[in-house]
């Protein structure tokens, strides 16, 4: 009977004590997630931006402008030189191609380098990189054609007929300065010069004595007295303007009344000239004796 009360005993505490020794997990069927991490950790790297799906080597975000780039001028040059040297070198020294074909392959190699970020400072070396290769390149024989064997030349048959000539090794020479006639160059320049003066009709090359106007600083001490003793009296009425001459109603009326009088003078002459032609054409008179007796001017 002790042993029945005891097993139950038992039981019962059992039952009151399991529930307050168990764990809470966030998966209740295993502690351990797919990934191999406790699930009550969520994240345990250091970077911000890290997530489960994340690559274990990525890289910490690196401030390259807080004192400028962490890249030289030099270091981009020597490496988008041998960048575009490696893409032009198996792509038959880029014979036709253009900077914008190779631009794409080359910025994504950049920005493929480690340590530090090179497609910011040096993205604006890929254009002259590209074209100083293809300069040093451009007179490469092209891989992959066949070339054509040269011609075979003949000797020339004048070839031992030419005059040999033989300069004079003292011959006086002007001063030359690694190789370079400058005395040359600074006579023929002379001479220009007084080829283009002597189209100016003088050959001298001096300049004449002009003399300025007087002022008032120009004149004497006695004369400045004067001057100012006379004052602007003489210049009463004056004006720096010259005025508009408007003749009067009168006036215009005469003179256009003189004008219409001559016009119809002239028309008077006119239309006597005219009859006198058409007489001169009836008669068969000569032109030359009709002219005579015409007696405007033509």
């Amino acid at each position: 009977m002790n042993t029945i009360k005891l097993m139950a005993f038992s039981g019962l505490l059992g039952i009151v004590v399991a529930p307050a020794m168990a764990t809470t997990f966030p998966n209740p069927t295993t502690p351990f997630s797919k990934y191999g991490q406790i699930q009550n950790v969520q994240n345990y790297s250091s970077n911000p931006f890290w997530n489960p799906d994340s690559p274990y080597n990525q890289r910490m975000p690196v401030p390259v402008y807080i004192q400028g780039t962490d890249v030289s001028s030099s270091d981009c040059q020597s490496v988008v030189g041998a960048l575009v040297a490696s893409f032009c070198s198996s792509r038959n020294n880029c014979i036709g191609m253009d900077v914008d074909d190779a631009r794409p392959t080359l910025t994504v190699q950049l920005a493929s380098l480690p340590s530090h970020n090179y497609v910011t400072p040096c993205a604006g070396y890929i254009d002259t990189e590209f074209e100083k290769y293809k300069q040093q390149n451009a007179t490469a024989a092209p891989s992959g054609k066949q070339v054509s064997f040269p011609g075979a030349t003949t000797p020339n048959p004048t070839a031992n007929a030419q005059d040999v000539e033989f300069q004079n090794p003292y011959d006086p020479k002007l001063p030359e300065w690694h190789g370079d006639t400058w005395m040359q160059d600074m006579l023929e320049r002379k001479q220009e010069l007084q080829n283009l003066q002597s189209a100016n009709g003088a050959n001298d090359v001096q300049l004449a004595r002009a003399d300025f106007p007087e002022t008032a600083l120009d004149l004497t001490f006695t004369q400045r007295i004067q001057n100012d003793t006379t004052g602007y009296a003489p210049y009463a009425g004056a004006s720096a303007y010259r005025p508009l001459n408007i003749e009067s109603d009168p006036q215009y009326e005469n003179r256009m009344g003189a004008y219409c009088q001559h016009e119809i003078q002239k028309l008077a002459v006119l239309n006597t000239d005219l009859a006198t032609l058409e007489k001169c054409r009836n008669a068969n008179t000569p032109f030359n004796e009709c002219k005579k007796q015409l007696k405007g001017t033509y």
